[in-house]
């Protein structure tokens, strides 16, 4: 049944689209009535711009350029067929020949504010490519052909270079990795990579230090979003992590100084640092406090509505009302292992009794419910059914690398130490 509901639902939003585009088919015709009446030379009052070769258009200068290409970013309210016919200059026809080409590729009723278009005018008035990044690694081409368009998904290309960075605490991780000249992307997949191992919102300390080495990617000549971190060390409480970017076999991950991937059966915390700090741009907060109780479980103090993350994958046990715990989540992990979540505010969607859990998955939100004397949560974990301290748990490292890609292993680790020093 929902899946009959999904199709009806696009196919209202389809006919929906084609009535707009109908609609604006009749004010593209009325304008162009008009323009003829006002311009009786329709040389005149063609918008110029010279035909160029993609590549070609790459070494133009930029008077040239503003000729024969138009970025546009897509801002909330727009209407694709007005960005369309504004931008591209392509009337009813080409949207729709443009729409049912690019169908099983991408539906461009559907533009994502924040996203840019390229319009690139190679030969006449209208546009004869379009290119559109639907995020920061795949680009829609659609390149127009009189009446026809060809569409297709590529990988975006960009120039990268190795930049370094290091990072000391002075008060909050977050903020002092901004300061540093991290972006927010960086800085929380560097917390991503060391999660296994630090808890970010609670153990981070003032004098930690931490050096790192991504890709910082350019296109065109302009700064795009950066790439991924290839190493990366990381000093919590005297203790020195790393972490070095490894792919083999069409795997990838990351490894630590000994060949083991940096994996484990749970995260240090079950409050994600992505989660909780992501959109705070510049913002210096401060550290989650934590307190342990006598019965080894955990109160993490956190504001009504923090996104509260399942440890490890398992299966859920429960998600129901638990009197004092107020809203409760159970999960049930492989080895004998269960951990509980409570005092929630609310239940993530689509969480159910029986269903699977992934590591790092939203199970729920921070609240006060039950015998609560104010917003936190309260994480426990049980091994073979007798309470356990979750900081304590000696959790076995990763597997190690052997043979022939441990000792490609060890050459890139030399090469990636290089970097660092």
């Amino acid at each position: 049944m929902s899946f009959d509901f999904e199709k009806k639902k696009k196919s209202k939003k389809k006919k929906f689209f084609f009535v707009v585009l109908f609609s604006f088919s009749l004010f593209v015709s009325w304008k162009l009535l008009i323009g003829s009446t006002k311009n009786d030379n329709p040389i005149e009052s063609t918008h110029a711009r010279k035909v160029l070769g993609v590549e070609d258009f790459l070494e133009t200068s930029p008077q040239e350029k503003e000729k024969s290409y138009v970025e546009y970013m897509v801002s909330e309210g727009d209407i694709p067929a007005d960005v369309f016919f504004s931008q591209a200059k392509w009337d009813a026809n080409d949207i729709a020949n443009l729409l049912d080409s690019s169908k099983d590729i991408y539906d461009f009723t559907n533009l994502k504010i924040g996203r840019k278009l390229r319009f690139f005018f190679l030969d006449g008035e209208k546009a004869t490519r379009m290119e559109y990044d639907r995020d920061t690694e795949r680009s829609i081409i659609c390149d127009r052909e009189e009446k026809k368009f060809s569409v297709r998904e590529e990988v975006i290309s960009y120039a990268i270079e190795k930049e370094k960075t290091e990072i000391t605490i002075d008060s909050f991780f977050y903020a002092d990795a901004l300061e540093s000249g991290l972006t927010e992307s960086t800085i929380l997949d560097l917390a991503d990579v060391f999660a296994y191992a630090i808890d970010f919102s609670t153990e981070i300390q003032q004098g930690d230090y931490s050096e790192i080495v991504y890709e910082k990617r350019y296109k065109d000549g302009e700064r795009g979003p950066d790439g991924r971190v290839l190493v990366a060390s990381f000093e919590n409480s005297g203790k020195k992590h790393f972490a070095y970017y490894f792919e083999h076999e069409g795997k990838s991950g990351y490894y630590d100084e000994e060949g083991r991937e940096i994996v484990r059966q749970f995260l240090k915390a079950p409050l994600n640092f992505r989660r909780i700090t992501s959109g705070f741009t510049g913002a210096r907060l401060h550290p989650i406090t934590r307190t342990v109780s006598a019965h080894y479980q955990i109160d993490y103090s956190a504001s009504v509505g923090t996104p509260v993350v399942s440890t490890a994958r398992g299966t859920l046990i429960s998600a129901t009302w638990e009197g004092g715990w107020g809203n409760m989540v159970r999960i049930r992990h492989d080895n004998g292992y269960t951990t509980h979540y409570a005092h929630l505010s609310a239940f993530a969607k689509g969480v159910k009794s029986g269903g699977s859990i992934s590591q790092g998955q939203v199970i729920g939100y921070v609240g006060s419910t039950g015998w609560s004397t104010g917003p936190h949560l309260d994480y426990g974990m049980k091994l073979n059914g007798a309470p356990i301290n979750p900081l304590k748990i000696d959790q076995p490292k990763g597997p190690l690398l052997e043979g022939e890609l441990l000792e490609k292993f060890w050459e890139q680790k030399s090469q990636y130490d290089q970097l660092l020093n």
